[in-house]
């Protein structure tokens, strides 16, 4: 099975792409960028067609998303959602199939802990894969989001895959 984990953002989008073989695997992962210097609709329009390039190229399974939580900023909160809006679009349209996990859901499923930091996800993300990830934290959020969904969908074996 193959799994992309996508970390919605307007300014970078992360994505990783991971096999379920049935351990899990990172394959490879990147960012989808947008400037503030070309309008709204253009950003999205940009993150929509790289994502949905990226799926048609891809072909997985079922993609994973991180879903939205409000922060003190209206307008970035509204901008997120909009993002992450095409984000879903290119995957429904593709007829892959959607999950979505809250934050403290995915720090949950990879620390055991659902209020663990950004910095304890990504060293208990290279311990799990034992590799070192990709230097962007945008590309480690979406890779937390895959194994999230990972772990999930394989929960009797969750301690075989945390030694």
């Amino acid at each position: 099975m193959k799994i992309i984990g996508i970390d919605a953002g307007l300014r970078h989008t992360g994505y990783a792409i991971m096999e379920d073989t049935p351990h899990i695997n990172y394959v490879r992962g990147g960012t989808l960028d947008t400037t503030d210097k070309i309008p709204l609709p253009k950003r999205l329009k940009k993150l929509y067609q790289g994502m949905k390039e990226i799926m048609q190229k891809e072909s997985p399974d079922v993609a994973i998303y991180e879903s939205v939580f409000y922060k003190q900023n209206l307008k970035i909160f509204s901008h997120l959602a909009q993002a992450r809006g095409v984000l879903l679009l290119a995957a429904e349209e593709l007829g892959i199939k959607i999950k979505e996990y809250t934050p403290a859901e995915i720090k949950q499923a990879i620390t055991g802990n659902g209020r663990a930091s950004k910095h304890q996800v990504h060293g208990m993300v290279e311990r799990l894969l034992k590799t070192k990830i990709p230097s962007s934290s945008d590309i480690g959020d979406a890779i937390a989001c895959a194994l999230c969904y990972f772990f999930k969908r394989h929960k009797s074996n969750n301690e075989y895959n945390r030694r």
